[in-house]
C-alpha cells in the first residue's frame, strides 16, 4: 500500500504539472520555477533554498541565474554577509509568482471539486498526519 500512495502523490503532482505547463511557460517558467519563486519569496539566500527544496546547490544556482535574466529576480550581495548574495523578487517576478499559484491551485481546485466538503476537510486533516516530522503534533485550525 504504501508504494500505491506514493505512486498516486507522484501521478497527481504530475498531472497538474503537465495541465499547467502550457500556461506556465506562458509566463516563461519552467515546471520548477514558481516554487523556486516561492522559495525566495520567504529565503532570499540560495543555501536556504537548497536546504529547502532539496534540489542540488548547481541546479538552484542556474535555475536563479535564468530567473535573474528573465527579470523575475535581482541579486546583491547581503550587507549583514558581503560574501553572500541575497535574492528578491522584482514587482514581476512577484506578479508571475501570484500568476503562476492561481494556475496551480485553479487546477487542483478542479480535483478537490470531486470531494464533497467532508472529504476534503478529512484529505487535509490525513495529508497533514501523513505530513509531520516524528514526534511532531498536528494542531487544529
Amino acid at each position: 500500500m504504501p508504494w500505491t500512495v506514493l505512486t498516486r502523490m507522484w501521478k497527481l503532482m504530475r498531472d497538474l504539472r503537465d495541465e499547467t505547463l502550457p500556461q506556465l511557460e506562458r509566463l516563461g517558467l519552467a515546471p520548477n520555477d514558481p516554487w523556486l519563486l516561492a522559495s525566495i519569496e520567504h529565503h532570499h539566500h540560495p543555501t536556504e533554498v537548497v536546504r529547502l527544496t532539496q534540489m542540488p546547490a548547481p541546479t538552484v544556482s542556474q535555475m536563479l541565474k535564468r530567473l535573474e535574466a528573465e527579470g523575475l529576480l535581482v541579486r546583491s550581495l547581503d550587507p549583514s554577509d558581503l560574501r553572500r548574495y541575497h535574492f528578491e523578487l522584482t514587482a514581476r517576478g512577484y506578479e508571475v509568482l501570484k500568476e503562476s499559484r492561481t494556475l496551480l491551485m485553479s487546477a487542483m481546485e478542479r480535483r478537490l471539486e470531486r470531494l464533497t466538503p467532508e472529504q476534503r476537510r478529512q484529505f487535509v486533516e490525513l495529508l497533514d498526519i501523513l505530513a509531520q516530522s516524528e514526534g511532531e503534533k498536528v494542531g487544529k485550525e
